[in-house]
């Protein structure tokens, strides 16, 4: 399923679902795409719903881009927002980097710049799991 055919349907997916519970939709690159619980400056979903690499975006109605959430090999979880720092496009998973298809840039999963054209970093969240459930904070009256 195309990113922009997902968004159109997304008013549609959220009107049927019960409260606290999670849809999970998988995109071209293999990484589901999350609808999360959104709370006053957050967004939440069940740990469960990271894809078999380990990550996820994260979607709902209103969000331009979504967030995109990795447990690295270390174990630690990541979260940045998935807009590429040169043109807005969204870069996707690669192999061991999130590679914007629009230029060529390409990120560490923590949104390190490894290649340009992009010379800014991407914007990083900070998340927090407890109990089989992860958060992750969104600066002001985000998203």
């Amino acid at each position: 399923m195309r990113r922009r055919d997902f968004v159109r349907r997304l008013p549609v997916v959220t009107a049927g679902l019960a409260a606290g519970s999670t849809t999970i939709l998988t995109g071209c690159s293999g990484a589901p795409y999350v609808v999360p619980t959104v709370g006053p400056a957050s967004l939440s979903f069940t740990s469960t719903a990271l894809g078999p690499d380990g990550d996820a975006f994260l979607q709902s109605p209103g969000m331009d881009r979504p967030v995109y959430v990795r447990r690295l090999t270390s174990g630690e979880l990541v979260a940045v927002l998935a807009a590429c720092t040169h043109r807005g496009c969204q870069p996707e998973p690669a192999a061991d980097r999130l590679l914007c298809p629009c230029h060529g840039s390409e990120f560490t999963f923590t949104g390190d710049v490894l290649n340009g054209p992009a010379d800014e970093p991407l914007l990083r969240y900070e998340v927090e799991e407890s109990g089989g459930e992860i958060r992750i904070r969104l600066p002001g009256d985000a998203p």
